[in-house]
């Protein structure tokens, strides 16, 4: 029985490490990439989240609201790019504060065009039920989903960061951006195009978490927070280290808040990182640079 009890958990904390890797992949790119702390990423996911409830109250379903948040987000990161951002590459603690501000901005933006009240976005229905996969409880298939699309995206990124010519010069800036400018690579550019994938990225995770939880202007904030853990863990600018951050963390808070509970697993886990990150001071996958 107890066996059956934890592999339930252990398939419930295969969601969770979906849910991370959607919330991580976007800042994963940005900032292990273009070199953008981008604290309004939380934000970003719930501009993503608000695109699933238009598309909602228009007819649409989450197949719809996923590339409409994409293209949303990616515009709206287009627009925070190259008003602010593009001035301020070299500066990492300005470029902190502006997007700081760019998540209190959009926050306020968002309540005077939709209000406070909370919005619940509806699964498309054939994903309504589960699947029962242990015999205890249905495993929904909403979660099923979460967890092929966070495969599908990071497979994704993967394809455009290194079996593309765009992503061989993405790579070669985030190496060696001086010498990536002397080969001829425009760096602006590739900076530019890199932040509007993440805030894409960004926005498809908002649109595919928001049947999950209900949308509202502070939404964004605990997965912003569960995003740099993921990097922070894995390390910055590695895939490898989303994928494995996220699956570290997951599967240790969902097994570890059934055993305890969920206060104790949070901070089992958060010792965890700080551990860590003690001894892989870049992370789990982070680069390192020869002396």
């Amino acid at each position: 029985m107890l066996s059956q009890m934890l592999a339930t958990q252990f398939l419930t904390g295969l969601s969770i490490v979906a849910i991370l890797i959607l919330v991580a992949l976007g800042l994963a790119v940005i900032f292990g990439i273009a070199g953008v702390i981008n604290m309004a990423h939380g934000e970003f996911i719930m501009v993503g989240a608000y695109v699933a409830a238009v598309v909602g109250e228009l007819g649409g379903n989450t197949f719809v609201a996923l590339p409409a948040a994409f293209v949303v987000v990616g515009l709206l990161g287009l627009a925070v790019e190259r008003g602010i951002i593009q001035f301020i590459y070299d500066r990492p603690l300005e470029t902190l504060l502006a997007t700081w501000g760019v998540g209190i901005a959009l926050q306020v933006i968002i309540k005077l065009i939709f209000g406070s009240q909370l919005y619940y976005v509806a699964a498309p229905k054939i994903l309504d039920g589960g699947v029962r996969v242990i015999g205890i409880l249905p495993f929904p298939y909403y979660r099923i989903f979460l967890i092929i699309l966070a495969i599908v995206l990071l497979i994704l990124t993967f394809w455009v960061l290194y079996k593309t010519k765009f992503g061989l010069k993405v790579r070669t800036v985030r190496r060696n951006r001086n010498i990536a400018g002397c080969l001829g690579i425009n760096t602006a550019r590739v900076d530019m195009m890199i932040f509007v994938f993440g805030s894409g990225l960004a926005g498809v995770a908002g649109a595919a978490l928001a049947p999950i939880k209900s949308v509202s202007p502070p939404m964004g904030f605990p997965y912003a927070v569960d995003a740099f853990m993921v990097l922070v863990l894995g390390g910055v600018g590695n895939l490898w280290g989303v994928a494995v951050g996220a699956g570290l963390i997951g599967e240790a808070e969902t097994i570890l808040a059934f055993l305890t509970n969920n206060v104790i697993a949070k901070l089992l886990v958060f010792l965890f990182i700080v551990i860590a990150i003690r001894v892989f001071p870049k992370g789990l996958f982070g680069y390192h640079e020869r002396s």
